[in-house]
């Protein structure tokens, strides 16, 4: 069933645990309240679909695309994810963590309200992504690229920005308690509180 592609599918209460899939393409598929526990996915590509309360813990995936998915209740925890997009989905009420993200693109995804405290981020991409009061408490964010995201109220307390690429307005939208920055941001921050940087 490899290089199938799915359109329209309904997978409600499906019990799809442990399967593997690759080269697929599910478009419009729902995938409500389905068991998909320990599932595996390689270069599989699930547009407009829906996973609202999915069990999707413990599963694996490796540069699987999901463009503008539901996320609602979705428990995702202990998953793994490497270079996979989520390019325009949106995450409501989801159990995110624990999970392993390596250089995925969040690009232009709803993650408004998320607990994804601890996570590590490094390399990410969260370009105009709505973070909007997400907490993101001790992540490691470090090279990740916010430039664009919304902030307002987001939670960076204790996070490592180093080497983040962030817009200015960060500074002054969210909480960045004990942050780890580098220098050229350390200026930035300042820059941003309407403090003057000169040399002595």
């Amino acid at each position: 069933m490899d290089s199938e592609e799915v359109v329209g599918d309904d997978y409600s209460d499906a019990r799809l645990s442990g399967q593997r899939w690759t080269h697929r393409h599910f478009t419009n598929c729902t995938f409500r309240d389905a068991d998909l526990s320990e599932l595996h996915t390689e270069n599989v590509v699930f547009t407009d679909c829906d996973f609202t309360g999915a069990d999707l813990g413990s599963s694996n995936h490796i540069a699987t695309a999901f463009r503008s998915c539901t996320f609602t209740r979705t428990t995702l925890w202990h998953s793994e994810f490497r270079n996979c997009s989520f390019l325009g989905s949106t995450f409501e009420n989801s159990r995110l963590r624990p999970m392993r993200v390596d250089e995925c693109d969040f690009t232009l995804t709803s993650l408004g309200g998320s607990d994804l405290r601890g996570l590590d981020l490094t390399d990410c991409r969260f370009r105009e992504a709505n973070l909007v009061r997400t907490d993101l408490r001790d992540c490691v964010l470090r090279s990740a690229d916010l430039f664009g995201a919304r902030t307002g109220g987001a939670k960076l307390d204790g996070a490592d920005l180093r080497g983040a690429h962030v817009d200015a307005a960060l500074w002054t939208s969210a909480s960045v308690n004990k942050s780890k920055i580098e220098l050229t941001q350390a200026v930035a921050y300042a820059t941003a509180h309407g403090l003057a940087v000169e040399g002595s």
